[in-house]
């Protein structure tokens, strides 16, 4: 459901989204100038991610997450993508 999710989020910066389960990554150009300073709003929203190999923004939430949680988190990743 979270992997579906942010496959529909429609920005410029997302180059590719994968993973399996709840190991989900977003692959973002380099042209965004690296994923750090998307973690950062996130992070600013309340969405705790890593990024990885520059480019790369690592989520994994914890396994009794739940359709609400998921739902908001979607929305604040979102917002953090179209700005």
């Amino acid at each position: 459901y979270f992997l579906a999710g942010l496959k529909q989020i429609q920005s410029p910066h997302i180059k590719e989204v994968r993973g399996r389960g709840l190991m989900i990554a977003m692959e973002l150009f380099k042209e965004t100038g690296g994923a750090r300073p998307f973690c950062y709003q996130l992070a600013d929203r309340g969405v705790l991610c890593k990024e990885t190999h520059e480019n790369t923004i690592r989520f994994a939430p914890p396994l009794v997450i739940k359709k609400d949680d998921v739902d908001w988190a979607l929305e604040q990743i979102d917002a953090v993508m179209k700005a």
